[in-house]
């Protein structure tokens, strides 16, 4: 019986091909994006920080900037991919940085709560018969108060547009997943915190609103289960996908062009700033809708 996630439920949801590629044939590609490793390391980075809470109350911003440049200097090889041709590799990695400085200064001394877990892996059913189950890896727990606790995620890319967050089913699945985890749960916040321009948000969700997420999630499986034909669908996030070079949505544009024909290149088209790429995370260096 498959478990599916987040990320599993927002690639069929933005590209039934894709999910066919990835899930169902299982197609390996040896690529990434350079906004996914970015994403990656910062989050390697601020693991640490917490793992060792006295250590990062004694340490400057600085130590977890060099944390984060010797992982970059040690990570990042050609098959890590870049879309955007106005950006460069010392951009992202600049952008990286930035990200693990200005988180530093503006927690330090990062006593806000008991961290309960960081990277926490959560496996749980949607439903009493337990035929829909997710699964999911929280960024970090905190407990701030008896029966008060906050789940935490960590963006790396542009804002997100007015009110996206009120709907945002990611945070709204892992609270289902921390009220059956814990006991004596009264209240979760739910924490997104938008690195690059230093943004902090909190929502909170009524029993209401995680009875219609758990539902959404099942209609959403029970889709993907009856689904036969998987046709790919195209859009800007079309650029980010590792799969393009066999999707037959692009396969003129990888046919040879006769030189009498050859038309001068046409950069991708502009992602817009409240799609997700198929790792979840928010497109870098998108502008945020007022």
């Amino acid at each position: 019986m498959p478990v599916y996630s987040h990320s599993r439920l927002s690639s069929f949801e933005n590209c039934p091909l894709q999910y066919r590629y990835r899930y169902i044939d299982k197609i390996k590609r040896d690529v990434e994006g350079i906004e996914a490793f970015v994403g990656k390391l910062t989050h390697e980075v601020l693991q640490a920080l917490y793992s060792d809470l006295d250590r990062a109350r004694r340490a400057g911003a600085g130590e977890y900037k060099e944390m984060f440049r010797s992982l970059w200097r040690s990570r990042l090889t050609p098959r890590v991919k870049i879309v955007r041709e106005e950006m460069t590799p010392e951009d992202y990695g600049a952008l990286g940085e930035r990200c693990v400085e200005t988180y530093y200064n503006r927690h330090h001394p990062f006593d806000s709560g008991e961290v309960i877990g960081c990277e926490t892996r959560v496996e749980f059913a949607l439903d009493g018969q337990r035929r829909y189950r997710m699964l999911g890896f929280i960024d970090r727990i905190d407990r701030v108060a008896p029966g008060v606790y906050e789940v935490h995620d960590y963006k790396t890319g542009s804002l997100p547009r007015a009110g996206a967050l009120k709907n945002d089913r990611q945070l709204t699945l892992y609270e289902i997943a921390v009220r059956e985890r814990f006991t004596g749960v009264n209240e979760v916040r739910q924490v997104w915190h938008f690195l690059a321009h230093d943004k902090k948000f909190v929502e909170r969700r009524t029993q209401d609103d995680l009875v219609k997420t758990r539902l959404s999630a099942i209609r959403s499986i029970q889709n993907i289960e009856a689904t036969a034909e998987f046709p790919a669908r195209r859009s800007a996030l079309c650029s980010w996908c590792e799969y393009r070079d066999i999707c037959p949505e692009w396969e003129a544009e990888r046919q040879p062009v006769p030189r009498a024909q050859a038309q001068p290149s046409v950069p991708p088209p502009e992602p817009s700033p409240d799609m997700e790429t198929s790792s979840g995370q928010f497109l870098l260096f998108g502008k945020s809708s007022p």
